[in-house]
């Protein structure tokens, strides 16, 4: 029985959190790090690493209102810290031999996570978690992560890749 090939997609931006989740993807989840030797009927086809960068909009507030020249600066300062997130992440994925494409999507991040996972066909999304301290803990119960929103809504399986495995483990 042959199976299909896997797209993982990998969320990162500027956290640690998000490198260590994506090289997590690149040991744990890229078939040529495949612990049985054989690894024929898991393929993969892709692997997306997806940024969300905050609407510029949304990001000045409601109650402003910006020049063109204003929103311009704002969008090539959006465009350069992609380029610098991607610069790192492709070369975690290069260390680690796997090939990768990227993807910008602008937005709410919880919400476009989820959409750009379903549009892009994801049969995994991996992110990293940022295991905030207790306050934050208990903000999350009114507010909610970023994970736990894409764990409840998105269209295939997250993998959550949490600080603590990262930093018990060799990798």
């Amino acid at each position: 029985m042959e199976e299909k090939c896997k797209t993982v997609v990998v969320a990162v931006d500027e956290s640690e959190e998000s490198m260590r989740a994506l090289s997590w993807a690149c040991k744990f989840l890229f078939p040529a790090h495949c612990p049985h030797g054989d690894c024929t009927q898991y393929q993969l086809c892709k692997f997306i690493l997806v940024h969300i960068q905050p609407d510029t909009c949304f990001a000045a507030g409601p109650a402003y209102i910006m020049s063109e020249d204003v929103v311009n600066l704002l969008e090539m300062d959006a465009r350069r810290t992609s380029q610098k997130i991607f610069k790192r992440a492709l070369c975690i994925c290069r260390e680690n031999n796997v090939k990768a494409e990227t993807e910008v999507f602008v937005g709410e991040v919880k919400q476009r996570l989820c959409e750009a996972a379903g549009k892009l066909g994801a049969d995994f999304l991996v992110m990293g978690s940022h295991g905030h301290g207790f306050f934050k803990s208990m903000c999350r119960v009114f507010v909610g992560s970023v994970s736990d929103y894409c764990c409840q809504n998105a269209a295939c399986p997250v993998v959550v890749v949490n600080k603590n495995f990262c930093n018990n483990k060799k990798m």
